[in-house]
C-alpha cells in the first residue's frame, strides 16, 4: 500500500552525495579516486516517479467496492521507489568509492528519519482533530510501535527505506574495496528474496492500520522488492560499466512485464514475486531513452514524487471524511473526485514545500 526540485534532498539518490575525504583508518597514505562527472537528470525517471506518485494516490483513494478490486493494478509505486533508491545508492557509491560510512548514514537518517517524525506529527494532529470534529472518538493513543510505523498508514516507509539503504550502504563498500564479494552478496540477495516470497507470512502480523504489527506487515511485503533493488543495482552498477541507459526495446520489455505482473496481481492477490518483478520492470522503463515534450512535461511533477507520497494522505484523508460528513456513500465518482482533488492537493503541497528553504526538507 500504499522530488522535489531540490536533487540533494531526495529520498531516492538521484544525486550523490559529495565525497567527504579519505579512509582515516588507512594505514599507507592512498591515492584518493577522482569523482565521476554526475550524469545530467534522468528525465524518464522523473516521468515514472510521477505515474507511481499517481499510482499510490489513486490506491489510497478507492474506497467503493466496485474500484476496490483493481486497485491491485496499480500497485508498483513501492517496489519502483526500492529499486530506484538502490541503484541510485550504488551509482552514488560507485562515483564517489572514498565516502566515509558513517556520515553517509547520518545523513540519510536526517533526509529519511526527519522528515518521519515532522511528519507523523503532521498526521497525528490531523487524525486528531478528525476524531474530535467529525466522528466524536476519542483521541489517539500513542504507541512505541509509531517509532518505525508512523501515525498513518503509508509512514512506515521511510524506517524501512532508511533501514533497506544503510544496509545496502555497507555491502556497496564492501564490494568496492574486495570486488570479489559482488556475486556473492548478489547470490545471498537472491536467495534471501527467494526464502521470503515462499516463506509463510510470520504470525502475528495484521493488515489493520491500528494494530501495532501494521508496519511490520507493510515491511513483509516490501521485503522482496528491497532485496530484488539491491540485487539488481549490484549487478548493473559495480561491472566494468555501470549501466545508466538501456534500449528502448528494453525499456518497452519493463513496461509489459510491469502491466503483465501488476494484472495477476488484480487477478490473484497480492503476490512477492510479481510485486518485485513490477518494480524491476518500471525501472527498465525509467532506464530507456524517452524524450519529448510530453516526458519533460511529466518529469517536471515526478520530480516532486516523494512530496506528494508524503503529503497525499492528508488531502485524500480530509476530503473523504468531509464527504462522508455530509452523508455521501462510496461510490466510483467519488473514488475518482477524491483522487483527482488528492493528487491536484498533494502536488500543490509539494510544490509550496519546495519554494521555502526552511520547509523544503519536509518534501523528503
Amino acid at each position: 500500500m500504499y522530488r522535489l526540485s531540490m536533487a540533494s534532498l531526495n529520498l531516492v539518490e538521484n544525486t550523490p552525495d559529495t565525497a567527504v575525504g579519505h579512509d582515516q583508518l588507512s594505514v599507507q597514505p592512498r591515492r584518493a579516486t577522482p569523482p565521476v562527472e554526475a550524469p545530467p537528470r534522468n528525465e524518464a525517471l522523473d516521468a515514472v516517479r510521477f505515474f507511481a506518485a499517481a499510482a499510490v494516490v489513486l490506491v489510497h483513494s478507492v474506497e467503493s467496492p466496485a474500484l476496490g478490486g483493481w486497485v491491485n493494478l496499480f500497485r508498483f509505486a513501492v517496489p519502483f521507489y526500492l529499486f530506484a533508491s538502490m541503484y541510485y545508492q550504488a551509482i552514488s557509491f560507485q562515483r564517489r568509492p572514498d565516502q566515509p560510512l558513517k556520515p553517509y548514514v547520518v545523513k540519510r537518517f536526517r533526509r529519511l528519519y526527519g522528515p518521519f517524525l515532522a511528519w507523523g506529527a503532521i498526521y497525528l494532529a490531523a487524525r486528531n482533530v478528525k476524531r474530535l470534529t467529525m466522528i466524536d472518538y476519542p483521541p489517539v493513543k500513542l504507541s512505541f510501535s509509531m517509532l518505525w510505523g508512523g501515525t498513518e498508514y503509508h509512514l512506515w516507509f521511510l524506517p524501512f527505506l532508511l533501514v533497506a539503504s544503510i544496509v545496502a550502504a555497507v555491502i556497496c563498500r564492501a564490494i568496492l574495496r574486495w570486488p570479489a564479494t559482488r556475486w556473492p552478496a548478489v547470490a545471498v540477495a537472491i536467495s534471501l528474496l527467494l526464502f521470503v516470497a515462499f516463506s509463510p507470512q510470520p504470525r502475528g502480523m495484521s493488515d489493520h492500520f491500528l494494530s501495532r504489527t501494521y508496519a511490520l506487515w507493510q515491511m513483509w511485503w516490501a521485503l522482496t522488492s528491497a532485496l530484488a533493488g539491491m540485487a539488481f543495482a549490484w549487478i548493473v552498477v559495480f561491472g566494468s560499466t555501470p549501466l545508466r541507459r538501456v534500449p528502448s526495446i528494453v525499456g518497452a520489455g519493463g513496461i509489459v512485464l510491469a502491466c503483465w505482473m501488476l494484472l495477476q496481481q488484480a487477478l490473484h492477490g497480492w503476490m512477492m514475486l510479481p510485486r518485485a518483478l513490477a518494480g524491476l520492470g518500471c525501472m527498465l522503463a525509467a532506464l530507456a531513452p524517452w524524450h519529448g515534450p510530453a516526458v519533460r512535461a511529466l518529469a517536471r511533477l515526478g520530480r516532486f514524487g516523494y512530496g506528494i507520497y508524503l503529503s497525499h494522505v492528508l488531502v485524500v484523508e480530509m476530503i473523504r471524511a468531509t464527504m462522508h460528513h455530509m452523508g455521501f456513500d462510496p461510490s466510483i465518482w467519488l473514488d475518482l473526485l477524491v483522487f483527482a482533488l488528492g493528487f491536484a492537493g498533494s502536488i500543490s503541497i509539494a510544490k509550496l514545500l519546495s519554494r521555502n528553504p526552511k520547509l523544503a526538507w519536509l518534501n523528503g
